[in-house]
């Protein structure tokens, strides 16, 4: 926008020709294979004298992109990203001005460009979290292509290797027409379910790895292979709770959970536990007591990358330990470092879901606890950790361990078997019977006033009261079933709040 005469010009005499409406297509399948479909529609575009714009969530994934898809069309192929410091202007130019078809890679940042013989939206990645924005407006970018498709008359494709449950659900009713490639059960390496359950060792302390992830992290040691072990959350313990009345441990500041951390502390590198609130930043001392009844008996429950990372260099003393979380990483350059030197020198790399948008291939990968997730009480928690699991198995190439208290829970057992149908038929079962989406939309209202929230949102009960709204904490939650919304009156109650509230419609949580 500061530059509209270098993104915006006169384009030459381009149109688009040999148009015929198409039904969305769905590509469900390993990375490989989908990326192969996606050069071949490329090039079933080019034919046509069709462009293609390909969308991926985030611009780490552009240029990964651009190498998969550049052979034998190279010089065609643009990648735009707001991240290229030089040559996003010109990348862009140039694309708009080739004679030639072209392919232009980007993030939904560059979802304005406008060639006018653009035939095809890909959407890479369709059920990457990425793709909604966590700031106002709060948009939700795949609703905004699936629009732009539809009435700029392109061809939409929607690719992943586990697609959102609600795109399946709309595939299931037929809303995409046949031409869907979808896979059902997705092949992988050797995986292991074990039974994390933990047990005391001689020391008394309990143990964090079972006995299968142990023996496959000396295997990959012996093999001089590489080690990526994922925890769900940052820091020693991701819940700390009462164990007198049961709250959890909340921050002064802004009311969210508080995780316990290992920092140093002093010039001379020693070290303390300390409370970080990852909302707003505010830290406090470990000795701290209940904010609710004042005791001191606080519990750590669940397993944090730093816990792993210590109880790994405790069994594998001489091994190149790394983290990479936000915390470890807070900027893309401090994450490639850690990454580069995970692959000169090897070793084991502990991290959260960051760590996904760096890694392509590891010989061995292990999930060493997934109990904190299904802690969570949302709606959306068990589709999460289906792909978290899916995710961890296909970027292994050799074997995987998945780890859990919860050896019965069955969502974890579909997702080692790489069973997507059993786990799809179930989840949308459950749905359905709760009216939660896709049957319904959540619209979550939440105070932002610094104190009494609570008391604000009890306000608000009255004027939504039509709707029958729920309370949850410092938010009220609106359950719209599906076939009528957008709802005109709700719309305009929603669009009369204050500056002092926050409004999402179909957020993807509740929490």
């Amino acid at each position: 926008l500061d530059e509209p005469t270098a993104f915006f010009k006169e384009l030459p005499n381009q149109k688009l020709e040999n148009v015929h409406p198409h039904a969305t297509l769905l590509l469900q399948m390993e990375t490989e294979e989908r990326f192969a479909q996606y050069r071949a529609l490329v090039r079933q575009s080019f034919a046509r004298s069709h462009s293609v714009v390909f969308i991926v969530p985030t611009h780490l994934e552009v240029e990964k992109a651009r190498e998969e898809l550049s052979t034998g069309i190279a010089e065609f192929v643009y990648p735009f990203s707001l991240q290229y410091k030089k040559g996003a202007k010109e990348s862009w130019s140039a694309a708009l001005l080739e004679p030639h078809p072209t392919l232009f890679i980007t993030t939904p940042a560059g979802l304005s460009f406008c060639r006018k013989d653009i035939g095809m939206i890909i959407m890479e990645r369709e059920n990457s979290r990425a793709y909604r924005t966590f700031a106002h407006p709060y948009i939700h970018f795949k609703t905004f292509i699936e629009k732009l498709a539809k009435f700029g008359e392109k061809q939409l494709v929607l690719g992943d290797s586990i697609l959102s449950l609600e795109t399946l659900w709309k595939e299931k009713r037929g809303d995409y027409g046949e031409s869907t490639l979808v896979r059902w059960r997705l092949p992988a390496v050797t995986t292991t379910l074990a039974d994390s359950s933990s047990k005391q060792n001689e020391s008394g302390r309990f143990e964090i790895f079972s006995q299968e992830l142990e023996d496959m992290i000396t295997k990959a040691l012996v093999e001089n292979d590489k080690i990526f072990l994922f925890g769900a959350r940052k820091g020693l313990a991701p819940t700390t709770i009462c164990g007198d009345c049961g709250t959890a441990l909340p921050c002064h500041a802004c009311g969210s959970p508080v995780v316990l951390h290992l920092r140093e502390i002093g010039l001379d590198g020693s070290k303390s536990n300390v409370y970080i609130c990852h909302a707003c930043g505010e830290t406090r001392d470990s000795t701290t007591t209940c904010g609710y009844c004042g005791s001191w008996k606080l519990v750590p429950l669940g397993i944090g990358t730093q816990e792993i990372a210590r109880a790994a260099k405790e069994l594998f003393p001489k091994v190149n330990i790394q983290i990479l979380d936000k915390n470890h990483a807070p900027t893309e350059k401090a994450a490639l470092k850690i990454i580069r030197k995970f692959e000169e020198v090897g070793g084991i790399l502990v991290g959260t879901e960051l760590a996904f948008f760096h890694l392509d291939k590891v010989p061995y990968t292990g999930l060493v606890s997934a109990d904190a997730l299904f802690s969570i009480p949302d709606f959306a928690v068990s589709e999460r950790i289906f792909y978290l699991v899916s995710h961890l198995r296909e970027i292994a190439s050799k074997e995987v361990v998945i780890q859990t208290r919860n050896i019965g829970k069955q969502v974890i057992s579909w997702a080692v078997q790489g069973n997507i149908i059993d786990f799809y038929s179930n989840e949308i079962a459950e749905r359905e019977t709760l009216l939660y989406p896709p049957f319904a939309i959540f619209i979550k209202i939440t105070s932002l006033a610094r104190v009494r929230r609570e008391q604000e949102i009890e306000k608000l009960k009255p004027v939504f009261a039509k709707w029958q709204p729920d309370t949850l904490k410092d938010s009220l939650i609106i359950r719209v079933p599906r076939e009528f919304w957008p709802d005109r009156e709700l719309s305009d109650q929603l669009a009369l709040l204050g500056r002092e509230f926050s409004s999402k419609v179909d957020p993807e949580s509740i929490l």
